[in-house]
């Protein structure tokens, strides 16, 4: 581990995730079956338990995902019963600081998870993914 005045000793501000779920609307119109659903978020599982790992020694997960399709449309139950990643809490909302802890090491880690049947768009992962990396900053500097 680097020491705090080496000056490659580096923090990690943001990291981010984009994920299209689900094609099964686009297989209809070209007359397929359906196939499974959630490939994507269980994927989303696995990345998330190295960040956690990486990030369990600081007080801030700032990780975002930003998921979209017709997996996410709100009829579609299976792939949102999936997301129980995000240790129950809410999805479409902005998680950095970990919480609900009684000790140093014993939190909660909430990250934060947007999820939505149409595409994002630039300007608007841009806003989050700001938000996140200045409130990072503040934690490391204050």
């Amino acid at each position: 581990m680097r020491k705090q005045d080496d000056p490659l000793y580096k923090k990690i501000l943001l990291i981010t995730e984009a994920k299209r779920q689900g094609t099964n609307d686009l297989r209809k119109k070209e007359g397929k079956n359906k196939q499974a659903t959630g490939n994507a978020i269980e994927r989303l599982g696995k990345n998330l338990t190295g960040i956690k790992a990486m990030l369990n020694h600081e007080k801030i997960t700032p990780f975002v995902c930003f998921g979209w399709g017709c997996d996410f449309a709100s009829n579609e139950k299976t792939v949102l019963a999936k997301l129980n990643v995000n240790e129950f809490y809410y999805l479409n909302k902005t998680y950095i600081f970990k919480t609900d802890g009684n000790s140093d090491h014993n939190y909660f880690s909430p990250v934060s998870m947007y999820f939505r049947e149409e595409k994002w768009e630039v300007d608007e992962m841009y806003a989050i993914m700001k938000e996140i990396a200045e409130t990072s900053l503040r934690y490391y500097i204050f």
